[in-house]
C-alpha cells in the first residue's frame, strides 16, 4: 500500500471458519475450510477474536448475496453510478456530469495526507469552476458535524458528500484507503486512478486532469496517428 494512504476497511467473515486456520500466518495463502465443508483459497489478513479477515481472489467468487459481482473498479471500466446528497443538501449524481470529465476524491478531515492535498484540490476547483470539469468529493468522516466545521473553516467550495449517510459509495468504488482519486472521462469511464497523496507529484496529477479536460487532439479526433 502507498505510504501516503490510510486503510479504511476490509471484508470480514466472522465465526464460520474452521480450525484449519490454527497456525496460519497473516498474509500467507491457505486453503480455508468453512464449517459447511466448503474449501476456499484465500489469504488470512487478520485474526481478531471471533472474526477472521480473509482476502479472496475476485475470480473465485461466483456471487454475493445471490448477485454477481460488478466489474472491477479500474481504468477502462465504467465508473459506478451513484446518487447522494451533499452537505449543502444538493443531490449529486455521476450522470449529471455526463459529457464532461469528473474528478472524484475520497478523503477524511482527520487524514494528514488528505489535508496536504487540500490546497491542490481548491486550486483545481478554482481553475475549472464553470468549465469542463466536474468535481465531487466523498468524506469518510463518521462525525458529520466535525466534517461540516472542517469544511467551513477551510472554505471548501466544491461539493462534499458524507459517506456516513451513503455507506454504499465506498463499497461501490472498492475503496481501500484515503486519499483516493478517480478521474472519469466524459463517457463515464475511469481514465486514471491514484492512491495516496497527489500533492507529492502535483504536476503529474494536474497534467492528467488537463489532458482529459482538453480532450483528444485534432489529429486523434480525426482518426488517430498516421503510424
Amino acid at each position: 500500500m502507498h505510504d501516503g494512504m490510510r486503510r479504511v476497511g476490509r471484508a470480514a467473515i466472522g465465526g464460520i471458519v474452521s480450525a484449519v486456520l490454527c497456525g496460519s500466518q497473516a498474509g500467507v495463502a491457505d486453503e480455508i475450510t468453512l464449517k459447511d465443508g466448503t474449501k476456499v483459497s484465500a489469504t488470512v489478513l487478520q485474526r481478531d477474536g471471533e472474526s477472521v479477515i480473509l482476502q479472496v481472489p475476485r475470480a473465485a467468487i461466483d456471487a454475493v448475496n445471490g448477485a454477481p459481482l460488478p466489474l472491477p473498479v479500474a481504468v477502462g471500466s465504467p465508473a459506478p453510478a451513484f446518487t447522494a446528497v451533499d452537505l449543502a443538501g444538493v443531490t449529486r449524481t455521476l450522470s449529471e456530469h455526463r459529457g464532461r470529465p469528473v474528478l472524484m476524491q475520497f478523503w477524511a478531515s482527520w487524514c494528514p495526507h488528505c489535508r496536504s492535498d487540500l490546497a491542490l484540490m481548491k486550486r483545481l476547483f478554482a481553475q475549472y469552476q464553470g468549465r469542463q470539469l466536474g468535481m465531487v468529493t466523498v468524506s469518510i468522516d463518521q462525525d458529520v458535524e466535525t466534517l461540516r466545521a472542517f469544511v467551513k473553516k477551510q472554505q471548501v467550495a466544491y461539493p462534499v458528500i458524507a459517506a456516513s449517510a451513503h455507506p454504499d459509495l465506498a463499497e461501490r468504488y472498492e475503496l481501500q484507503g484515503v486519499p483516493a482519486y478517480y478521474l472519469i472521462d466524459a463517457d463515464g469511464v475511469i481514465a486514471k486512478t491514484w492512491s495516496g497523496s497527489v500533492s507529492e507529484r502535483p504536476a503529474d496529477f494536474e497534467d492528467a486532469v488537463a489532458r482529459l479536460v482538453s480532450g483528444p487532439t485534432p489529429q486523434s479526433a480525426a482518426g488517430g496517428s498516421a503510424n
